[in-house]
């Protein structure tokens, strides 16, 4: 068993293949499997994952108030 693409380390290949993963996941566009659903879970867990996504948010939450202010 392998935890990430190329065996038991995170690689540039995880960064490629699981925005891939975690997008069809997400939006279903793959099909549902367990190993996926794994895979996925593994990465949005790590750290410097969560990170980006907390940076994420804040952008979008800016985006939307900006947007919100405009229209007001």
């Amino acid at each position: 068993d392998r935890d990430f693409a190329c065996g038991t380390r995170f690689t540039a290949a995880d960064v490629y293949l699981g925005s891939q993963v975690l997008w069809g996941t997400q939006f279903k566009t793959l099909p549902p499997r367990s190993e996926f659903d794994a895979y996925a879970e593994r990465l949005s867990a790590r750290p410097a994952y969560c990170r980006a996504k907390d940076i994420d948010n804040a952008l979008i939450a800016q985006i939307q108030a900006a947007t919100a202010a405009a229209y007001e």
